[in-house]
């Protein structure tokens, strides 16, 4: 695994915790049959408190909040008995998740009270899946709260509410099983209609195995703008192997702040990437396999190959049709995309994708001219 990666500081504080027996912090309520935990959150909170200063003294000291015990049943009931690092990732995910909703942000709002008032659910801990599966989800729970929590996961949930996890999951606000083929049988479907939304994974993480823990965040870009697709072909080649990432004891500790920005194209996703042996994994992924094994073989970026895509799509509905010569003489053809109800600026010469001359500059120009058209259209 590549020397770039480092684990975040609290990797030093709290690993070995995880490696040793766990402690569950009990509290000695149970499911009902309305699917909630028959307690008030308030209670369960101060019962958990009680006994985490009486069973971490040297880690712990003072109030539990709501939000860090909501959280820490969270983490609990989403990722278990997973690595400090995964715990924490979900758990920022969750408190970034509350950050995007409009009014207060408290994490509360996501995880005990995501139904709205009047709803039986409203303010209790509980699953997110009814009786009937993973398929389904009556409680309109944004994710599960059924757990009791460890020990160890009360203090990550701690860190992460005081903020001293130091954005570990770079921005991610949500998280996903998407190796479980059950709830989700099509997950490069699944990622493509995310990237709709512009959702994408937010990379490899020291500590995260992305089979178990499939982290997504907001980044805002359309799918076939470079940024958009680039990070859509990172999240294709996660999940078309089902090699774990091999995250070796010895990586040093991060001693600078982990970046939001996206990581498409960097050398040590195509490093991890090829560690786990997911490029023998892209076989039967066609032209996006090709493209993305030789990106990866070569170390190299994969922007450069999304540059060459010949789609652009800009919205508009009207059903007419036009060509544009760039500056660089590329030939492109205007028209509108019946599947998806917007304008395309196509090449007319499929070699044309493989000539220097379909630059990023062409690219732009093409983007350009058709939105002026679709603009003129309507």
């Amino acid at each position: 695994m590549a020397t770039s990666f480092c684990y975040p500081p609290f990797h030093a504080t709290f690993a070995a915790l995880a490696a040793g027996p766990q402690t569950t912090v009990f509290s000695g309520c149970s499911l009902n049959a309305q699917g909630n935990i028959g307690c008030a959150p308030e209670a369960m909170r101060a019962n958990a408190e009680a006994q985490l200063q009486r069973l971490a003294p040297g880690l712990f000291s003072g109030r539990l909040s709501l939000e860090a015990y909501t959280l820490a049943r969270y983490m609990a009931s989403e990722v278990g008995s997973g690595t400090v690092e995964e715990r924490v990732a979900v758990g920022e995910a969750a408190v970034n998740q509350a950050k995007r909703r409009p009014g207060s942000q408290s994490i509360l709002n996501v995880l005990l009270y995501n139904q709205g008032a009047g709803h039986p659910n409203y303010g209790f801990y509980g699953p997110i899946h009814g009786p009937d599966g993973v398929t389904t989800a009556p409680y309109r729970r944004w994710a599960s709260t059924r757990l009791d929590p460890t020990v160890l996961t009360l203090l990550l949930a701690n860190l992460i509410v005081t903020g001293q996890s130091n954005n570990f999951a770079r921005g991610a606000d949500d998280q996903s099983d998407l190796f479980n083929r059950k709830a989700y049988p099509n997950p490069v479907g699944t990622l493509q209609f995310m990237a709709t939304k512009g959702n994408y994974w937010v990379g490899p993480l020291p500590g995260v195995d992305h089979r178990k823990t499939f982290l997504f965040r907001n980044f805002g870009f359309s799918p076939v703008s470079p940024q958009g697709a680039a990070l859509l072909m990172q999240g294709i080649a996660a999940v078309s192997s089902n090699a774990a990432p091999d995250w070796p004891a010895n990586l040093p500790i991060c001693t600078t702040a982990p970046t939001s920005t996206p990581s498409t194209g960097r050398s040590d996703f195509a490093t991890f990437m090829i560690g786990m042996g997911a490029v023998g994994g892209l076989v039967g992924l066609g032209w996006l396999s090709l493209r993305v094994a030789k990106s990866l073989a070569t170390s190299g970026t994969m922007l450069g190959d999304v540059d060459a895509r010949r789609k652009v799509r800009v919205h508009s509905k009207r059903n007419k049709h036009s060509k544009y010569t760039d500056q660089n003489g590329v030939v492109w053809t205007i028209h509108p995309d019946p599947d998806y109800q917007q304008w395309l600026a196509e090449v007319d010469d499929e070699t044309a994708l493989y000539s220097p001359s379909l630059s990023a500059t062409s690219k732009e120009h093409a983007i350009r001219r058709a939105a002026e058209y679709a603009a003129a259209s309507t």
